[in-house]
Protein backbone atom coordinates (compact mmCIF):
# COMPACT_ATOMS: atom_id res chain seq x y z
CA UNK A 1 0.00 0.00 0.00
CA UNK A 2 1.45 3.43 -0.92
CA UNK A 3 2.89 5.49 1.91
CA UNK A 4 0.25 8.21 1.55
CA UNK A 5 -2.68 5.89 2.27
CA UNK A 6 -0.99 4.44 5.35
CA UNK A 7 0.01 7.85 6.65
CA UNK A 8 -3.09 9.89 5.86
CA UNK A 9 -5.30 8.66 8.74
CA UNK A 10 -2.56 9.86 11.07
CA UNK A 11 -2.37 13.25 9.35
CA UNK A 12 -6.15 13.54 9.65
CA UNK A 13 -5.98 12.53 13.32
CA UNK A 14 -3.22 15.03 14.02
CA UNK A 15 -4.99 18.03 12.52
CA UNK A 16 -8.24 17.13 14.28
CA UNK A 17 -6.42 17.09 17.63
CA UNK A 18 -6.71 20.39 19.56
CA UNK A 19 -3.46 22.36 19.43
CA UNK A 20 -2.98 22.07 23.20
CA UNK A 21 -2.81 18.28 22.83
CA UNK A 22 -0.17 18.30 20.10
CA UNK A 23 3.59 18.09 20.33
CA UNK A 24 5.34 20.09 23.00
CA UNK A 25 2.15 21.77 24.24
CA UNK A 26 0.83 18.33 25.14
CA UNK A 27 3.77 17.85 27.50
CA UNK A 28 2.99 21.13 29.25
CA UNK A 29 -0.72 20.23 29.55
CA UNK A 30 0.22 16.88 31.08
CA UNK A 31 2.55 18.49 33.62
CA UNK A 32 5.58 16.65 32.26
CA UNK A 33 7.68 19.81 32.00
CA UNK A 34 7.58 23.59 31.96
CA UNK A 35 6.91 25.44 28.71
CA UNK A 36 10.52 26.56 28.32
CA UNK A 37 11.63 22.91 28.60
CA UNK A 38 9.00 21.47 26.28
CA UNK A 39 10.92 21.55 22.99
CA UNK A 40 13.98 19.84 24.43
CA UNK A 41 11.86 17.29 26.33
CA UNK A 42 9.87 16.39 23.21
CA UNK A 43 13.04 15.98 21.15
CA UNK A 44 14.48 13.71 23.83
CA UNK A 45 11.32 11.55 23.84
CA UNK A 46 11.44 11.33 20.05
CA UNK A 47 15.07 10.22 20.20
CA UNK A 48 14.33 7.54 22.78
CA UNK A 49 11.36 6.21 20.80
CA UNK A 50 13.47 6.02 17.65
CA UNK A 51 16.20 4.17 19.57
CA UNK A 52 13.67 1.60 20.82
CA UNK A 53 12.15 0.97 17.39
CA UNK A 54 15.52 0.95 15.62
CA UNK A 55 16.88 -1.62 18.09
CA UNK A 56 13.83 -3.89 18.46
CA UNK A 57 12.07 -3.46 15.13
CA UNK A 58 8.44 -2.42 14.55
CA UNK A 59 6.58 -1.94 17.85
CA UNK A 60 3.01 -1.19 18.84
CA UNK A 61 2.27 2.07 20.66
CA UNK A 62 1.76 0.09 23.88
CA UNK A 63 5.17 -1.58 23.54
CA UNK A 64 6.80 1.78 22.85
CA UNK A 65 5.11 3.32 25.89
CA UNK A 66 6.30 0.43 28.06
CA UNK A 67 9.86 1.03 26.86
CA UNK A 68 9.66 4.81 27.41
CA UNK A 69 7.69 5.12 30.70
CA UNK A 70 7.29 8.90 30.53
CA UNK A 71 4.89 8.34 27.63
CA UNK A 72 2.45 6.58 30.00
CA UNK A 73 1.48 9.85 31.71
CA UNK A 74 -2.30 10.34 31.42
CA UNK A 75 -4.18 13.51 30.55
CA UNK A 76 -7.94 14.12 30.71
CA UNK A 77 -9.84 15.63 27.82
CA UNK A 78 -13.24 17.25 27.28
CA UNK A 79 -13.81 17.56 31.02
CA UNK A 80 -17.49 17.99 31.84
CA UNK A 81 -18.69 16.76 28.45
CA UNK A 82 -20.54 13.48 27.81
CA UNK A 83 -17.46 12.09 26.04
CA UNK A 84 -14.97 13.09 28.76
CA UNK A 85 -12.07 10.67 29.04
CA UNK A 86 -8.32 10.28 29.29
CA UNK A 87 -5.43 9.20 27.13
CA UNK A 88 -1.71 8.59 27.55
CA UNK A 89 0.54 11.21 26.05
CA UNK A 90 2.29 8.40 24.17
CA UNK A 91 -0.91 7.66 22.26
CA UNK A 92 -0.58 11.15 20.74
CA UNK A 93 3.20 11.49 20.53
CA UNK A 94 3.81 8.23 18.65
CA UNK A 95 1.29 8.98 15.83
CA UNK A 96 2.58 12.56 15.86
CA UNK A 97 6.03 11.25 15.01
CA UNK A 98 4.53 9.85 11.80
CA UNK A 99 3.34 13.29 10.74
CA UNK A 100 6.89 14.56 11.31
CA UNK A 101 8.33 11.86 9.06
CA UNK A 102 10.14 10.06 11.89
CA UNK A 103 8.00 6.93 12.12
CA UNK A 104 5.58 5.18 9.78
CA UNK A 105 2.56 3.12 10.77
CA UNK A 106 2.96 -0.35 9.29
CA UNK A 107 0.82 -3.47 9.15
CA UNK A 108 -1.83 -4.24 11.77
CA UNK A 109 -1.51 -7.30 13.96
CA UNK A 110 -4.23 -9.91 13.94
CA UNK A 111 -7.28 -10.12 11.68
CA UNK A 112 -8.66 -7.69 9.09
CA UNK A 113 -10.63 -6.07 11.93
CA UNK A 114 -7.53 -5.28 13.96
CA UNK A 115 -6.62 -1.68 14.76
CA UNK A 116 -3.44 -2.70 16.60
CA UNK A 117 -0.73 -1.24 14.38
CA UNK A 118 3.02 -1.38 14.64
CA UNK A 119 5.32 1.59 14.07
CA UNK A 120 8.68 1.49 12.31
CA UNK A 121 11.42 4.02 11.63
CA UNK A 122 10.38 5.60 8.35
CA UNK A 123 13.88 5.55 6.87
CA UNK A 124 14.15 1.80 7.61
CA UNK A 125 10.68 0.86 6.35
CA UNK A 126 10.68 3.12 3.27
CA UNK A 127 14.35 3.70 2.41
CA UNK A 128 13.54 5.20 -1.01
CA UNK A 129 11.30 7.94 0.44
CA UNK A 130 13.16 11.25 0.74
CA UNK A 131 10.96 13.76 2.51
CA UNK A 132 13.62 16.44 2.06
CA UNK A 133 13.21 16.25 -1.72
CA UNK A 134 10.06 18.41 -1.68
CA UNK A 135 9.36 21.77 -0.09
CA UNK A 136 6.47 22.41 2.27
CA UNK A 137 4.61 24.38 -0.41
CA UNK A 138 5.10 21.60 -2.98
CA UNK A 139 3.75 19.04 -0.52
CA UNK A 140 0.74 21.22 0.28
CA UNK A 141 0.01 21.72 -3.41
CA UNK A 142 0.30 17.97 -4.02
CA UNK A 143 -2.16 17.21 -1.21
CA UNK A 144 -4.68 19.82 -2.40
CA UNK A 145 -4.47 18.43 -5.93
CA UNK A 146 -5.03 14.93 -4.58
CA UNK A 147 -8.09 16.15 -2.71
CA UNK A 148 -9.55 17.83 -5.80
CA UNK A 149 -8.93 14.66 -7.79
CA UNK A 150 -10.75 12.48 -5.25
CA UNK A 151 -13.54 14.81 -4.11
CA UNK A 152 -14.09 17.50 -6.75
CA UNK A 153 -16.22 19.44 -7.38
CA UNK A 154 -15.55 21.05 -4.04
CA UNK A 155 -15.34 24.47 -2.41
CA UNK A 156 -12.41 26.35 -0.91
CA UNK A 157 -14.00 25.80 2.54
CA UNK A 158 -14.14 22.05 1.89
CA UNK A 159 -10.46 22.00 0.93
CA UNK A 160 -9.50 23.98 4.01
CA UNK A 161 -11.59 21.79 6.32
CA UNK A 162 -10.21 18.53 4.90
CA UNK A 163 -6.55 19.52 4.79
CA UNK A 164 -6.48 21.54 8.00
CA UNK A 165 -4.49 24.24 6.18
CA UNK A 166 -5.06 27.93 6.70
CA UNK A 167 -7.12 29.77 4.09
CA UNK A 168 -3.93 31.50 2.94
CA UNK A 169 -2.17 28.17 2.42
CA UNK A 170 -5.14 26.76 0.50
CA UNK A 171 -5.34 29.83 -1.74
CA UNK A 172 -1.60 29.63 -2.43
CA UNK A 173 -1.87 25.97 -3.43
CA UNK A 174 -4.89 26.70 -5.64
CA UNK A 175 -3.02 29.55 -7.37
CA UNK A 176 -0.24 27.10 -8.21
CA UNK A 177 -2.82 24.65 -9.54
CA UNK A 178 -4.85 27.30 -11.40
CA UNK A 179 -3.85 26.22 -14.94
CA UNK A 180 -5.17 22.71 -14.23
CA UNK A 181 -8.44 23.62 -12.43
CA UNK A 182 -11.78 25.04 -13.48
CA UNK A 183 -14.88 26.42 -11.77
CA UNK A 184 -18.18 24.59 -12.12
CA UNK A 185 -21.75 24.93 -10.90
CA UNK A 186 -23.42 22.33 -8.70
CA UNK A 187 -27.14 22.44 -9.31
CA UNK A 188 -28.98 23.91 -6.36
CA UNK A 189 -25.78 24.82 -4.49
CA UNK A 190 -24.16 27.54 -6.61
CA UNK A 191 -21.17 28.15 -8.85
CA UNK A 192 -18.38 28.43 -6.30
CA UNK A 193 -17.01 24.92 -6.93
CA UNK A 194 -13.63 23.75 -8.18
CA UNK A 195 -12.57 20.70 -10.15
CA UNK A 196 -9.51 19.55 -12.01
CA UNK A 197 -10.07 20.63 -15.61
CA UNK A 198 -9.42 17.12 -16.98
CA UNK A 199 -12.03 15.67 -14.63
CA UNK A 200 -14.53 18.35 -15.64
CA UNK A 201 -14.05 17.47 -19.31
CA UNK A 202 -14.60 13.79 -18.59
CA UNK A 203 -17.67 14.63 -16.52
CA UNK A 204 -19.07 16.66 -19.42
CA UNK A 205 -18.91 13.55 -21.62
CA UNK A 206 -20.51 11.32 -18.98
CA UNK A 207 -24.10 10.20 -19.49
CA UNK A 208 -25.57 8.87 -16.22
CA UNK A 209 -27.80 5.83 -16.37
CA UNK A 210 -31.47 6.14 -15.51
CA UNK A 211 -31.25 2.88 -13.55
CA UNK A 212 -31.39 3.24 -9.75
CA UNK A 213 -28.33 2.38 -7.67
CA UNK A 214 -27.73 1.85 -3.95
CA UNK A 215 -24.82 1.39 -1.55
CA UNK A 216 -24.32 0.41 2.07
CA UNK A 217 -21.24 2.34 3.17
CA UNK A 218 -19.32 1.78 6.44
CA UNK A 219 -18.59 4.12 9.32
CA UNK A 220 -16.40 7.12 8.53
CA UNK A 221 -16.58 6.43 4.81
CA UNK A 222 -14.60 9.12 2.93
CA UNK A 223 -17.53 9.78 0.59
CA UNK A 224 -19.48 11.48 3.36
CA UNK A 225 -16.59 12.51 5.62
CA UNK A 226 -14.70 14.21 2.80
CA UNK A 227 -16.71 17.46 2.74
CA UNK A 228 -17.37 20.25 5.18
CA UNK A 229 -20.64 21.09 3.42
CA UNK A 230 -22.61 17.87 2.97
CA UNK A 231 -25.85 19.32 1.60
CA UNK A 232 -25.31 17.65 -1.76
CA UNK A 233 -25.36 14.28 0.00
CA UNK A 234 -27.61 14.63 3.02
CA UNK A 235 -30.60 16.78 3.95
CA UNK A 236 -29.74 19.02 6.89
CA UNK A 237 -32.68 17.79 8.98
CA UNK A 238 -31.20 14.28 8.97
CA UNK A 239 -27.69 15.25 10.05
CA UNK A 240 -28.11 14.10 13.68
CA UNK A 241 -29.25 10.69 12.48
CA UNK A 242 -25.98 10.14 10.61
CA UNK A 243 -23.35 11.98 12.70
CA UNK A 244 -22.72 11.56 16.41
CA UNK A 245 -21.87 14.50 18.67
CA UNK A 246 -18.17 14.23 17.79
CA UNK A 247 -18.92 14.34 14.04
CA UNK A 248 -18.34 10.63 13.33
CA UNK A 249 -20.46 9.16 10.54
CA UNK A 250 -22.36 5.93 11.24
CA UNK A 251 -22.89 3.26 8.52
CA UNK A 252 -25.09 4.83 5.85
CA UNK A 253 -27.64 3.76 3.24
CA UNK A 254 -27.34 5.51 -0.14
CA UNK A 255 -29.75 5.63 -3.04
CA UNK A 256 -28.99 7.49 -6.26
CA UNK A 257 -26.17 9.53 -4.74
CA UNK A 258 -27.95 10.65 -1.55
CA UNK A 259 -27.96 9.39 2.04
CA UNK A 260 -31.42 7.98 2.70
CA UNK A 261 -30.91 5.96 5.88
CA UNK A 262 -28.53 4.09 8.15
CA UNK A 263 -27.69 0.44 8.66
CA UNK A 264 -26.23 -1.76 11.37
CA UNK A 265 -26.09 -5.30 12.68
CA UNK A 266 -27.93 -7.23 15.31
CA UNK A 267 -26.00 -9.55 17.61
CA UNK A 268 -26.86 -12.53 15.38
CA UNK A 269 -24.81 -10.71 12.67
CA UNK A 270 -27.87 -9.99 10.51
CA UNK A 271 -27.70 -6.67 8.66
CA UNK A 272 -30.62 -4.31 9.23
CA UNK A 273 -31.37 -0.81 7.98
CA UNK A 274 -33.94 1.93 8.29
CA UNK A 275 -34.72 4.81 5.96
CA UNK A 276 -35.48 8.44 6.72
CA UNK A 277 -36.00 9.33 3.05
CA UNK A 278 -38.49 7.55 0.74
CA UNK A 279 -37.16 5.35 -2.06
CA UNK A 280 -38.85 3.49 -4.90
CA UNK A 281 -39.51 -0.21 -5.27
CA UNK A 282 -36.48 -0.58 -7.53
CA UNK A 283 -34.19 0.84 -4.86
CA UNK A 284 -35.75 -1.38 -2.16
CA UNK A 285 -35.12 -4.48 -4.27
CA UNK A 286 -31.51 -3.42 -4.77
CA UNK A 287 -31.13 -2.81 -1.04
CA UNK A 288 -32.37 -6.32 -0.30
CA UNK A 289 -29.69 -7.67 -2.65
CA UNK A 290 -27.05 -5.46 -1.06
CA UNK A 291 -27.99 -6.68 2.44
CA UNK A 292 -27.60 -10.30 1.32
CA UNK A 293 -24.26 -9.51 -0.32
CA UNK A 294 -22.96 -7.79 2.82
CA UNK A 295 -24.12 -10.59 5.10
CA UNK A 296 -22.33 -13.05 2.82
CA UNK A 297 -19.14 -11.01 3.03
CA UNK A 298 -19.31 -10.76 6.84
CA UNK A 299 -20.00 -14.51 7.02
CA UNK A 300 -21.72 -14.41 10.42
CA UNK A 301 -19.23 -12.02 12.04
CA UNK A 302 -20.76 -9.35 14.28
CA UNK A 303 -19.03 -5.95 14.25
CA UNK A 304 -19.94 -3.96 17.39
CA UNK A 305 -20.76 -0.36 16.43
CA UNK A 306 -18.01 2.13 17.23
CA UNK A 307 -20.30 5.15 16.88
CA UNK A 308 -24.00 5.53 17.51
CA UNK A 309 -26.83 8.00 17.04
CA UNK A 310 -30.34 7.73 18.39
CA UNK A 311 -31.39 6.54 14.94
CA UNK A 312 -28.90 3.65 14.85
CA UNK A 313 -29.56 2.69 18.47
CA UNK A 314 -33.13 1.96 17.45
CA UNK A 315 -31.80 -0.45 14.80
CA UNK A 316 -29.92 -2.46 17.40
Amino acid sequence: MPFFYRAFPLLFFERRTPVKFRGKLLLVQAGVCREEEAEATLNDLHRRVLDVVAEKGPRTARQIIQAVPELAVKIRHDVGKPYEGEFSIGSRIVPGMCTRGLLVRTRPRGTWRSSLYEYAVLSDWLPDVDLESVTLQQAQTWLVRGYLSAFGPTTLDDVQWWTGYSKTQVKQALRTLEPTTTRVTVEGLGDDYLMLADDARRLGDFAPSDAPYVFLLPILDPYIMGYHDRRRLLAQEHRDKVFDRAGNAVPTVWANGRVVGAWGQRKDASVVYDLFEPVGEGERALLADEVRRLEGFLDGEYLPPRFRTSFTRALE
